[in-house]
């Protein structure tokens, strides 16, 4: 046997006990197999249905108490605003450069409620604290 076919001898031996070695035993082109499925009846498959119909049912009422809290804030600004024009007082220079401002503040919002993204909330519920700072100056 020549020298070279000597090494590759040796480095075939080396290669195969390194991936006897990896695969876990002595079989080099072992196949894991899959552990045992458990049939449907031993799953929590039940369990699992019934809190995800809890947290829907939650996530409802989280979402309505949120939007009648905001719509709660909302209704406060205009009636806030509606009592302001039917007085008839003469306003301050520095009302009429807050309702300048609210007017702004408004026009400038921008979302898309047909996507019905967090952070167009998010905006929502900025914009109306706001709202609310300048209106509280008022009083």
């Amino acid at each position: 046997m020549s020298e070279i076919s000597r090494r590759q001898n040796f480095t075939n031996r080396l290669l195969d006990a390194g991936r006897a070695a990896f695969n876990g035993g002595g079989k080099v082109n072992s196949v894991k197999t899959e552990p045992a499925s458990k049939p449907a009846s031993a799953l929590p498959l039940k369990t699992v249905a019934e809190e995800l119909a809890f947290l829907r049912k939650s996530f409802r009422d989280l979402v309505t108490a949120y939007a009648s809290q905001i719509e709660g804030e909302i209704t406060q600004l205009h009636g806030t605003v509606n009592a302001e024009a039917e007085s008839k007082r003469k306003l301050p220079a520095s009302r009429s450069h807050d309702l300048r401002d609210m007017l702004m503040l408004l026009r400038s919002l921008e979302i898309k409620p047909a996507k019905g993204r967090r952070r167009d909330l998010k905006k929502v519920e900025n914009l109306v604290a706001e709202l609310r700072l300048i209106a509280d100056r008022w009083e």
